[in-house]
């Protein structure tokens, strides 16, 4: 999906989010204006209106995916939120859930029944219901896990027992591998036999007669090869893998270093157990990035933007001290200088006093500017000296044509 595609795309969803709110705001206008007209007749035209809106809402929220089913109602109220939950599909309600935060998630389930949780997390995959376990009371769980069959209950167990945080408790448990001493047809008619592949495959892992990981067989060879070819002379040996203990973030670096959609997970023996998606390790990148910027104002994980005042104070009242305590220093620090700052602020108004006063009483300026110094100069103008009155008597006896003794200014110009 290139980026105009998905900038439509999110126009379109929120445009349904706006309508299901309207909706829901015509449903409330609805119902306090029939009760305030408390008759037969009200009351049937209100029970038609209201069905007609919820069947209007129930047919917008079946176009929306799980995820932007799960954001519409954690950005409601909680009385809301049942309304909504009330009309999701029960065969949809365990991929909403998985979307949901934990906060929410949790007030749901408490308003739930037991068979509604069964029915509606029992069809889900090993690794989802994991997921969601930690939510369920612990009734429900005991319940939950005798609702599944010996294969899943195993595969969930299995997951649980690794601690969060790493890639055993992010791996998927489905995960397809042949051996390498077979032929590309076999491999092909394995994978037909077992019908499909999970998805976000984009290869197959190769083991040996004991489990071990001894390579991976991309999609792409596994169809370009002749059908007669050996899996082990076109699969890529020694993959990169990541045991079940590793760290999550390690693993989340390494899928964006490698750029890889798929990897293997292995036990201490190096046995294959699991399968590590892109779909995970972006689910854990969104979690730790979204947790950092709860911690920043704040706010927790868990936590409910409709909480009650008390419960909200009661997560964030070291948030609420720190800040507190910082704005009572600045406070004093400002309080500290306030005299520092008054005696500068007055010594600024009287020079700027002084100067408007001198600049009143400035005289005006006298004599040519000095071309050097490009201000103007004090000095008295010079006037040109004339030659004394005797000079120029002799001067006047002195034949025409005579010559000047050397050092004499002609006086021409000063006799005429």
């Amino acid at each position: 999906m290139d980026t105009t595609q998905e900038t439509r795309y999110h126009r379109e969803v929120r445009a349904t989010l706006d309508q299901v709110v309207e909706l829901l705001d015509k449903q409330a206008l609805v119902k306090e204006l029939s009760s305030k007209q408390a008759t037969h007749q009200q009351g049937l035209v209100e029970t038609l209106v209201v069905r007609q809106q919820a069947a209007e809402i129930e047919r917008r929220i079946e176009q929306l995916h799980p995820a932007d089913l799960a954001f519409l109602i954690e950005g409601l109220p909680p009385a809301r939120r049942t309304t909504i939950w009330d009309l999701v599909g029960r065969e949809r309600r365990g991929a909403v859930l998985i979307e949901l935060s934990d906060a929410v998630r949790g007030s749901l389930f408490a308003e739930m029944q037991e068979r509604e949780i069964i029915g509606a997390v029992e069809h889900l995959a090993s690794d989802d219901i994991a997921d969601l376990v930690p939510s369920l009371p612990p009734d429900v769980v005991l319940a939950l896990l005798r609702a599944l069959d010996r294969k899943d209950r195993t595969e969930v167990q299995t997951v649980l027992s690794f601690p969060p945080g790493s890639v055993g408790s992010l791996m998927e448990l489905d995960v397809p591998s042949i051996h390498g001493d077979v032929q590309v047809d076999v491999a092909l008619r394995q994978i037909r036999r077992r019908g499909g592949l999970p998805e976000r495959m984009d290869q197959i892992f190769v083991v040996d007669r004991t489990g071990a990981l001894i390579g991976a067989l991309p999609l792409r060879n596994l169809l370009i090869h002749e059908p007669e070819v050996a899996v082990g002379a076109v699969m890529t040996p020694e993959p990169l893998s990541f045991y079940t203990h590793d760290s999550a973030n390690d693993a989340v670096q390494s899928f964006e270093r490698y750029d890889l959609i798929t990897a293997p997970v292995v036990n201490l023996h190096r046995q294959l157990v699991g399968v590590l998606t892109v779909d995970a390790v972006m689910d854990q990148l969104h979690e730790a990035v979204q947790r950092e910027r709860l911690k920043q104002v704040g706010l927790r994980e868990d936590e409910d933007l409709f909480a009650p005042i008390w419960k909200s104070g009661r997560n964030r009242w070291a948030w609420l001290a720190i800040n507190l305590v910082a704005a009572l220093v600045a406070s004093r620090v400002i309080g500290a200088f306030e005299g520092t700052h008054r005696q500068a602020c007055g010594a600024r108004r009287a020079h700027a006093d002084h100067r408007e006063r001198r600049g009143q009483h400035r005289q005006p300026d006298r004599g040519p500017r000095d071309p050097r110094a490009g201000a103007r100069s004090d000095r008295p103008r010079q006037s040109i000296a004339l030659p004394p009155q005797g000079a120029r008597d002799r001067a006047r006896r002195r034949a025409p044509g005579a010559a000047v003794t050397k050092g004499t200014r002609p006086l021409g110009p000063f006799l005429a």
